[in-house]
């Protein structure tokens, strides 16, 4: 990796000033949207315990720590006060080997080479057999997403048309969802699936710029 490059890369993870993850773009709409998405799925998940890797703003830990939940918060960033302040091929020696009914990892990945991608999802699942992951997805989407309440059906819809993107990437990702063929979501699916038995995806209805991985090995 290129620590010389002064916009990505976990040396500028590292050094972030706890400010960014409150800064306007953290309360737009879209964003605690996505964020309130992650709780909710977490929470469908029904974890026995969590290891978080990525704690940002904290938002989606804290809430599921006085909801009850054992979340182990893991961050590279020593101002965001995590629980354990390391990189991730630190973690395994960290925890002591010990293992998570769930492991999250949300908007993390991107934040690393993609040649780093499968390396990083082997320590992830070290530590638990489920994985819910989310990464951004590099189309624009246009329409919207309507909340649907009816006798007995409440549900999210998506109505969106997607567009390929004919602009850089946010400058702090080297990679998103579909920027290129060996990040596509096929691709992205066949990696997982060489560490888990099962794969499952799914865009959010109100921010369809972030894609959710639910992963998890059965066990006999």
């Amino acid at each position: 990796m290129d620590i010389s490059e002064p916009n990505r890369g976990r040396e500028r993870e590292k050094t972030l000033e706890k400010s960014i993850y409150y800064s306007d773009g953290y309360f737009s709409l879209p964003q605690l949207y996505s964020q309130s998405q992650q709780i909710h799925d977490i929470h469908n998940l029904r974890p026995l315990n969590i290891i978080e890797v990525g704690l940002g703003n904290g938002f989606t830990s804290s809430f599921l720590k006085r909801a009850g939940y054992e979340v182990t918060t893991v961050d590279i960033n020593k101002s965001l006060e995590p629980d354990i302040c390391c990189s991730i091929e630190e973690i395994p020696s960290k925890i002591n080997d010990k293992t998570f009914d769930l492991v999250v990892c949300c908007e993390v990945l991107e934040h690393m080479e993609f040649e780093e991608f499968e390396r990083n999802i082997k320590i992830l699942k070290l530590l638990g057999n489920r994985l819910y992951l989310t990464l951004p997805v590099y189309v624009s989407s246009y329409g919207f997403g309507i909340s649907v309440k009816l006798p007995r059906i409440r549900k999210n819809i998506p109505l969106y048309i997607d567009i390929p993107r004919n602009k850089l990437l946010d400058k702090e990702h080297f990679w998103e969802v579909g920027s290129n063929k060996n990040t596509s979501k096929n691709n992205l699916i066949n990696i997982l699936s060489s560490h888990y038995t099962n794969i499952k995806t799914s865009r959010y209805v109100l921010n369809p710029y972030h894609m959710a991985f639910f992963c998890n090995t059965e066990i006999s």
